[in-house]
């Protein structure tokens, strides 16, 4: 049994001003399947520049019976493509998608894209072996949990499958499948991608009813984690293999329980890992946790603010007051945690006024930030803040899912007080106000120190100031790469991603338990049950 798992093209895949990470979604798929005897190949069309070529070169060498994609919204019309190739050359090939797409959209994926056979949603390792199963040995489909399938002229959707417990039962992931070719950008703001680096996961999940985001739709309302031993033992492994210079602790809230974000700083101290960063939020800090990241090489957190507004944070379900953001932006520097940054949403709620922006702007510009990032609302499939824009007429008729991106192409939807070049306009104000400052220009060429640091510095601006006054985003290869995609025929799923479209100048586990932090209580299943 052979399956060649792909991360298809992104639009925005070589943007200079935004991270690009490597695919361990798929490196998780890939341990789980190959330690039950499935044989895997991966193809990353984000390291790996795209042609019809080179994708029909890897199916005659790898010869796959499933082929599966994880897309996420943007590249959900370059996935569906991807399999139109593969069912073009072989219609015994079962094609699958999964990934957060599909989590948003559910049965209408397989309606909208006839050249996916199948779609995984919630957790995908025990699904896609069991249809990797099927597709050996036959059966019914409806037996698979977890599973969307073809049924007559229709789509069937099974039965959920739980969640994975515990998730130490899982391989680590299988880093030798990755192309460790350099990618555009950085791996996360302030470290360029020429830094060896990877992600690590050390959980799955986030408790918190934020009305803009989507994670609760793969992975429901609770957090599981793994435990500090195997996340020590990966570590120990990964370091041994692979020599990285930085690793991007990749959880959505680092330090969701304290206790364990301390035992995870011993871990990280002894097992030899180099310097590290995080994203958590300004609730779930204290300054001895924050000491204890220094010390263990901690070298840069993100905080996610959103808004300066109470009244918006309220509204997003996000509790959040200036004193406590303060407050953790002081105890961090206090630290000495090197790089801080603040990320930012414009239009995260319809209501959000001139009154709230200028909030933002406080909490931008007031604040000793090292790093923002400022982004547009993006109505993500699956999210309360989608329906609530589709409900509202907000979604113009003409937004297709590869225009849902929070930066570098003007929004095909507006806000209750914004349109979708004033929400534009706000993101560069914005950003001018805290990037173009010359003392920031200043005190950062000033903690340059080698001139890996200083190229990165330099691309970083010129790409700032290419999007800022000429609304370009694209550079480097992706031109190439993504017009070589666009010949793909379409076998009638719909427009593609076109490089010459720029911006305009202008549940609760039974055996969890609770965690109580000053944002919510919420649940959370920690390492071995």
């Amino acid at each position: 049994m052979n399956i060649l798992l792909i991360r298809p093209p992104d639009p925005l895949q070589h943007v200079q001003l935004l991270s690009h990470t490597r695919p361990m979604n798929l490196t998780f798929l890939a341990s789980f399947l190959r330690e039950n005897g499935v044989c895997v190949r991966l193809l990353d069309f984000e390291t790996t520049r795209y042609s019809e070529a080179t994708l029909l070169d890897y199916l005659r060498q790898v010869e796959p019976d499933v082929v599966g994609v994880s897309c996420m919204t943007p590249s959900i019309v370059n996935g569906a493509r991807v399999c139109a190739v593969v069912k073009q050359f072989s219609n015994r090939i079962a094609t699958v998608t999964g990934g957060p797409h599909v989590n948003g959209v559910g049965v209408s994926v397989l309606e909208e894209f006839p050249s996916f056979d199948f779609a995984i949603f919630g957790e995908g390792e025990q699904t896609l072996l069991d249809l990797c199963r099927h597709v050996r040995d036959g059966g019914d489909p409806n037996d698979i949990p977890g599973l969307m399938h073809r049924s007559g002229d229709g789509v069937t959707k099974n039965s959920p499958r739980p969640n994975i417990e515990p998730l130490d039962s899982l391989p680590f992931p299988a880093r030798d499948l990755i192309d460790w070719t350099r990618q555009t950008g950085h791996a996360v703001r302030g470290i360029t991608n020429e830094t060896h680096s990877t992600e690590l996961f050390t959980s799955r999940g986030c408790p918190y009813p934020c009305k803009f985001c989507s994670i609760q739709a793969t992975f429901g309302k609770s957090a599981r984690f793994f435990s500090p031993e195997y996340i020590e033992q990966e570590i120990r492994e990964f370091m041994a293999d692979y020599q990285f210079e930085h690793v991007v602790v990749a959880d959505d809230t680092f330090s969701l329980n304290i206790p364990r974000a301390k035992e995870l700083c011993e871990v990280f101290q002894r097992s030899g890992l180099p310097t590290w960063n995080c994203d958590t939020r300004v609730g779930t800090v204290r300054p001895d946790l924050l000491k204890l990241m220094k010390e263990s090489g901690c070298n840069k957190v993100a905080y996610g603010v959103e808004t300066g507004s109470e009244r918006i944070a309220a509204l997003i379900s996000k509790k959040m007051s200036f004193e406590r953001l303060e407050r953790a932006v002081r105890w961090t520097r206090e630290a000495g945690i090197e790089n801080i940054e603040g990320n930012f949403i414009i239009g995260v709620h319809p209501d959000e006024n001139w009154d709230d922006i200028e909030k933002t702007r406080n909490a931008i510009t007031s604040l000793p930030w090292d790093f923002v990032s400022v982004s547009i609302i993006v109505p993500y499939p699956g999210t309360q803040i989608h329906e609530m824009m589709k409900a509202q007429g907000l979604i113009h008729s003409d937004c297709s899912w590869d225009d849902l991106v929070m930066f570098g192409r003007r929004p095909k939807w507006n806000t209750n007080h914004f349109s979708a070049d004033d929400l534009v306009a706000i993101q560069k104000k914005l950003t001018r106000e805290f990037f173009l400052r010359p003392a920031y220009i200043l005190s950062r060429l000033r903690r340059i120190h080698s001139w890996k640091e200083l190229k990165y510095w330099i691309r970083s601006g010129v790409a700032y100031m290419r999007w800022y006054l000429r609304g370009e985003v694209t550079t480097g290869p992706s031109t190439d790469s993504i017009e070589q995609f666009a010949t793909v025929e379409s076998n009638g799923i719909g427009q593609i991603y076109d490089s010459d479209d720029q911006v305009n100048p202008e549940t609760v586990a039974s055996d969890g338990y609770l965690v109580d932090t000053e944002d919510h209580t919420v649940s959370v299943v920690i390492g071995r049950q």
